[in-house]
């Protein structure tokens, strides 16, 4: 068994945030398969998931290139 990785507290904490952001995006994503959901719902928290998994993914990229590409 591999030993844990041990992080800098920021790094573990902005992977708490993003955690966080999965778990809101998952629950957009139900929203918009579920079949009761208005089509214009659906639109809206779309483009708003797609907004937010962009900004985060190109934070993330600032966090891995701060790590040295090692996380």
């Amino acid at each position: 068994m591999n030993p844990p990785i041990q992080m800098p507290d920021d790094a573990q904490d902005d992977l708490r945030e993003v955690q966080g952001i999965l778990v809101l995006l998952s629950l957009a994503l139900a929203v918009i398969a579920s079949p009761a959901t208005p089509v214009i719902v659906a639109r809206v928290t779309a483009a708003i998931a797609q907004h937010t998994a962009l900004a985060w993914a190109e934070m993330l990229e600032g966090v891995i290139a701060e790590q040295g590409g090692d996380l």
